[in-house]
């Protein structure tokens, strides 16, 4: 691989990287935006008449999910970069 094209491949996966922390970074602050007030938590029901059963769904459904997907977005993309750089051969420039 010569060398602009090993450049080329760090600057493809450095865009990538930003990319999907940039969408976690962007679903913390919808979170945030939607389900908070002062930076605590409000879900969107009662807690006053709430089961402990409907808050943890809540949080699910709110807050918890919506992580884990980014978070497991992010982590899919870091690994892909990971096995695609490793199986790259490491040859001197060209």
């Amino acid at each position: 691989m010569t060398h602009d094209r090993a450049a080329e491949n760090d600057q493809l996966y450095r865009y990538e990287i930003t990319a999907a922390l940039n969408a976690v970074v962007r679903a913390c602050r919808d979170i945030v935006a939607e389900h908070s007030h002062r930076g605590f938590w409000t879900p969107r029901t009662s807690t006053a008449q709430t089961t402990h059963q409907e808050l943890i769904e809540a949080a699910r459904r709110d807050v918890l999910r919506r992580l884990q997907v980014a978070i497991r977005a992010a982590e899919t993309v870091a690994q892909a970069i990971e096995h695609d750089h490793q199986r790259r051969p490491n040859r001197p420039s060209e």
